[in-house]
């Protein structure tokens, strides 16, 4: 089976690299198209090709991609991509879309206009339409699902647990946290207004405990929150890492005591899911997507953000118990591999695929 898989951007920190690409490497032949060139170093064996943030750049080598390749499936991972796709068959080979797969990897009221309204075109025109979990699908206007809801799959974010464990057997210990601590605390993601850092960052200026805090992760926000953790206490340790490799961000976890996301929303966010499996003991704001991950009650605290203690209060218990928290990093393995596994998610996709090849077999 020939793959073409659409995407903005290529790295080693995207979903549509690290989950489906790696993923699939040893069952499908994939070419990987994107609008912007990949930021960090991937994979050099993949079969690549990038717009150099030109859109009419890839749409003339989509246009060649058709022309020339016969593809079984192609799955499209953002609208932007999906639209320069579309323009590029027309008017000539519209049957393509009789192949087409679209994700929704975010909740639909996370996006931004633009954006919406480029998913909302490519919903429309795919032939399968997959969002990322139950919540994903519950966030679709019902004037969207009026005409895609016989198309529409939720199929739940899974984590590669192998990549986990083998950077646990292979890296040293003690690599990125200082030891002198009380507790280590990771925070992963871009550094915007819907990840809301700045809710933490606020709560952290009234609390007295000795902890360090990395932020992995880039964005609009990060000057103001570089200058705004300057009036926190010495006696938390804060250190801005911007954006890392998956498997870097990957250690951080195995170190980390507690992870923590107080997002005001999210599709279902990997990063979780991964430090999860990893022993963080989890603090995460109460939206739809974290609740729907739901981890083990004795491993992670839901925090109101309209209750502006809230966030001290899950600290308050956290340091209380720290010493159980950290002898007890392995009580959500099992959990995470039981419900969000990465082969569970690849199978459902290889379904799909397998089902739009044949039925074009016949066509």
């Amino acid at each position: 089976m020939k793959l073409l898989r659409l995407a903005t951007t290529l790295n080693s920190t995207s979903a549509p690299y690290n989950q489906f690409y790696l993923g699939l490497q040893k069952k499908f032949h994939q070419t990987f198209c994107s609008l912007l060139k990949n930021e960090i170093l991937i994979n050099g064996e993949i079969e690549y090709f990038h717009g150099n943030g030109s859109i009419f750049s890839l749409l003339r080598q989509l246009r060649f991609l058709v022309k020339t390749q016969k593809y079984d499936v192609i799955h499209i991972h953002s609208g932007l991509t999906g639209v320069i796709f579309l323009l590029a068959i027309f008017p000539f080979n519209l049957s393509l879309l009789d192949r087409t797969v679209f994700t929704l990897h975010n909740s639909w009221n996370v996006l931004r206009t633009r954006n919406k309204v480029l998913d909302l075109v490519i919903m429309l025109f795919s032939k399968k339409v997959c969002t990322c979990g139950v919540s994903s699908k519950k966030s679709l206007p019902p004037y969207i699902n009026f005409f895609i809801e016989k198309k529409t799959l939720s199929i739940v974010n899974g984590f590669d647990n192998e990549r986990i464990d083998n950077i646990e057997k292979s890296k040293p210990k003690n690599l990125h946290f200082n030891k002198n601590k009380a507790i280590n605390i990771i925070c992963i993601g871009a550094l915007n207004r819907t990840k809301n850092q700045i809710a933490f960052l606020k709560s952290l200026r009234n609390m007295n405990i000795s902890a360090e805090v990395i932020f992995l992760g880039d964005g609009a926000c990060r000057n103001n929150l570089i200058n705004f953790s300057k009036n926190i206490p010495q006696n938390i340790y804060i250190k801005f890492k911007g954006r890392v490799s998956r498997d870097l961000a990957l250690e951080h976890m195995l170190e980390a005591d507690l992870s923590i996301s107080l997002s005001k929303g999210e599709g279902m966010p990997v990063a979780i899911l991964e430090s999860m499996y990893a022993g963080c003991y989890m603090v995460l704001s109460s939206i739809e997507p974290h609740l729907e991950i739901s981890p083990p009650p004795e491993r992670c605290t839901f925090v109101d953000l309209s209750q502006k203690k809230q966030i001290s209060y899950s600290f308050d218990y956290i340091m209380e118990n720290i010493e159980k928290i950290k002898k007890s990093r392995d009580l959500s393995k099992s959990y995470s591999l039981e419900n969000f596994s990465m082969k569970s998610m690849l199978s459902e996709y290889i379904n799909i695929y397998k089902d739009l090849q044949k039925n074009n077999q016949k066509k």
